[in-house]
């Protein structure tokens, strides 16, 4: 069989990118580093050829414009409190750690044509999410098969908490990793013009929000519903009704599917989630009565002390059984509720923040440089509020309100599309996920080709006459 050699380069291309999304979706820096050298090596033969639309990269360039005054907001803090620069540099080197991607996703989509965008959009989104779910499917499959995975069942635990530890990622990465598929496989699934291919679309969409299920992903439920809602914000009430009627509009058996699938996912969820779905009320009342009227020593208290978690157990059982806080309390849910208060009251107490450094938290706290405190926690919101303060939460709801005032004008200018809304929708769901993860390294390099891809779209469209 004979290859076009026309495709080619675009079947270069199709993989070079997927690599980029799919190193950044894993949680190592040589990862990282490899996914930059690679978008570099793209990045400057691109620049060489549309040297001549310098005008369009500074366009393009806008965007980025609150993360630059961040930087020298960064930069002028440290200069006034006098702290050493090497945490606020390496701060400053993440951000621009993530222009890179920007520039090359945006300097592609920018000067596609759109029947070859969107077959590229798809293909870079449904690849690097098959990748990491066959890795996912490896590993429990490797986890049952040594016996580290156990199934058990109680009135407090479910039949599958325990596989939400297999991945060799994370969870945190592999649940952003399926959001990508699931974005992926709902864009073939609306541009493909092939029936069989349309309905493995829908498999792998269907497949990735079950696998999310069985991670008991908790905060990629936040991320999606906070999305969602920006989502709206973005496209409009008027549009979202429509689209919301066009459901009920299905053939009957599609609409058992969609709701067979979701039903599925809750019962998965629940089962991989059961204890902790338990606590989660309990869990979130002891957080805010520890934060605002606990008489213990701060040092002392469980959000701030990891002995508290460590300290082994003599009897699980017991614990169990007779209640103890450590055993009935959630530690995910209390510790990051208790994060988010302090934040909170961090913008009371220092609204200009304390700095930014690698113990931001123990700064705050008092506790400084002790091995067994928390010196910095698992929360994109608060070391921002702590570290910043209402500069960043000014410069941050800035720069993310462009996605949406993006999306808001194209809908108004007629020249929004699937790829464009779907890729929006995983936008905000990754600003969603600010709100109660942290965000950082390869995540945030993630979120910000994503951008690139989104705003080369809308810009691309933008530029192009409009038909009589």
């Amino acid at each position: 069989m004979k290859v076009d050699p026309r495709w080619l380069p675009r079947a270069a291309l199709i993989l070079w990118l997927s690599a980029i999304f799919t190193l950044y979706l894993a949680p190592t820096p040589q990862k990282y580093e490899k996914a930059d050298a690679l978008a570099l090596l793209l990045l400057i033969p691109l620049f060489v050829r549309y040297r001549a639309q310098l005008s369009t990269l500074l366009s393009g360039s806008k965007p980025l414009i609150p993360l630059l005054v961040l930087m020298a907001y960064v930069a002028l803090q440290a200069w006034v409190q006098g702290q050493e620069s090497a945490a606020g540099m390496h701060y400053v080197q993440q951000l621009l750690y993530g222009c890179l991607p920007y520039l090359l996703f945006y300097v592609v989509f920018r000067h596609l044509a759109t029947p070859g965008s969107d077959m590229l959009l798809m293909a870079v989104l449904v690849i690097p999410g098959v990748v990491h779910l066959l890795y996912l499917y490896t590993d429990v499959f490797l986890g049952i098969w040594s016996g580290e995975i156990q199934f058990m069942f109680s009135s407090k635990h479910g039949w599958l908490e325990y596989i939400k530890n297999a991945p060799r990622v994370g969870r945190r990465y592999v649940s952003m990793a399926l959001l990508h598929l699931l974005s992926g496989g709902l864009l073939v699934a609306c541009r493909a013009k092939s029936a069989r291919l349309r309905y493995v679309a829908w498999t792998l969409a269907g497949l990735s929000v079950l696998s999310i299920a069985v991670l008991d992903a908790r905060a990629a439920y936040a991320s999606v519903f906070i999305g969602a809602l920006f989502l709206v914000c973005a496209v409009g009430l008027r549009k979202t009704w429509h689209s919301i009627k066009r459901f009920f509009q299905w053939h009957p058996v599609l609409k058992l599917l969609f709701v067979g699938v979701f039903v599925a996912a809750a019962a998965l969820g629940h089962s991989a989630g059961k204890s902790r779905w338990v606590a989660m009320s309990y869990s979130l009342e002891w957080a805010v009565h520890d934060v605002f009227q606990a008489e213990t020593p701060v040092s002392k208290r469980p959000y701030v002390d990891m002995d508290f978690w460590n300290a082994p157990l003599e009897d699980v059982y017991k614990c169990y059984l007779s209640g103890q806080f450590r055993c009935r309390a959630d530690q995910s849910a209390y510790l990051r509720m208790a994060w988010l208060l302090e934040g909170a009251r961090s913008l009371i107490v220092n609204p200009l923040g304390i700095g930014y450094s690698e113990d931001y938290m123990g700064r705050l706290w008092g506790v400084e440089g002790e091995s067994n405190k928390y010196q910095r926690i698992d929360s994109f919101l608060v070391e921002h509020i702590v570290s910043f303060g209402w500069p960043a939460i000014v410069l941050y709801g800035w720069f993310f309100w462009g996605i949406v005032a993006a999306m808001r004008h194209a809908v108004r200018a007629g020249q929004s599309s699937a790829a464009a809304i779907i890729l929006c929708a995983l936008l905000l769901a990754c600003v969603g996920r600010t709100f109660v993860d942290v965000f950082s390294e390869g995540l945030w390099r993630y979120m910000m080709a994503l951008m690139g891809v989104y705003y080369g779209l809308l810009h691309a469209k933008s530029a192009q006459p409009k038909k009589d």
